[in-house]
């Protein structure tokens, strides 16, 4: 059984139910008589379907139940602290949670050799000036410096932060430098898409909210436009209220997309959610 699940590696894997689903395919591939049965049995389980049950998402994991797990699969001390932090990352129940055991992720040398990607990307939408930097690159008055990123940026951003900013966007591939030394975006813009909840863009949304509530009192009415509506409307108006919103935010983005070369950087945000009982996801 052993060699069977070495074809299976849990660091490729951001869902542990998906993980073990996978293993124990591999594991029958390899040996017809294995069975939930059996798995149970090395793992010191009471009941023969346990593993089957936290498969089909009927049963979650325990730190009790979570050891003899690791049992049954025969993970080394690597792969179980991976293992650990996948399963409490998949089952948190706040966003608080849920970022602290995908940091401990990223931890992880084999998970960033093998997704070296998903590390930069954690940190691109856990940061709000990254994209600040990615358009001002591209700008025609920029003279290639992170000093003068740095002075351009509110609220400021500090040199080094800002020159490893431009690292990071190059290695996302989200900018590329031409043969005169100027950088041009790989494409014009950047759209995590209207239902995107990830993880790194929950990040990213809390970063400008926290931004946009760091530069309010600061700036004058002359540069900033707030304004705020609270609708009593029929719940089937909400998905039609989305849906505008979407094509708004559409419309913007195409407006803007032939402006390759930007003089300033703006941020737009809408904010739109229940603030009745009944519509909240939480209640």
């Amino acid at each position: 059984m052993g060699r069977q699940k070495s074809n299976i590696s849990v660091f490729e894997y951001s869902d542990y139910r998906t993980y073990l689903k996978n293993w124990y395919e591999e594991a029958k591939k390899g040996n017809g008589g294995f069975s939930y049965r059996q798995f149970s049995k090395k793992a010191g389980f009471s009941t023969s379907n346990f593993l089957m049950l936290v498969i089909k998402g009927q049963r979650n994991l325990t730190e009790q139940s979570l050891a003899k797990v690791m049992i049954g699969l025969g993970l080394n001390k690597q792969e179980q602290d991976f293992f650990r932090n996948l399963v409490f990352f998949n089952q948190a129940k706040t966003h608080e949670e849920q970022n602290l055991y995908y940091q401990q992720l990223l931890q992880s040398k084999k998970f960033n050799e093998l997704k070296p990607i998903e590390k930069k990307q954690y940190e691109y939408y856990s940061t709000w000036y990254h994209p600040v930097v990615r358009e001002l690159v591209c700008s025609p008055d920029f003279d290639g410096t992170a000093q003068w990123l740095s002075h351009k940026i509110y609220p400021h951003v500090s040199e080094g932060l800002c020159a490893k900013s431009i690292e990071l966007l190059e290695e996302l591939g989200f900018i590329k430098q031409k043969s005169d030394g100027k950088w041009q975006q790989t494409s014009s813009i950047v759209s995590t898409g209207p239902e995107l909840t990830s993880l790194v863009v929950h990040n990213y949304h809390k970063s400008i909210l926290e931004l946009s509530k760091a530069v309010m009192d600061k700036l004058s009415t002359e540069h900033r436009d707030v304004s705020t509506l609270t609708l009593g409307i029929k719940r089937d108006r909400i998905e039609e209220l989305k849906t505008k919103l979407r094509d708004f935010r559409k419309e913007i983005l195409t407006m803007v997309s032939a402006d390759t070369e930007p003089e300033e950087v703006v941020q737009l945000n809408m904010q739109f959610y229940p603030v009745t009982k009944s519509c909240s996801v939480d209640r």
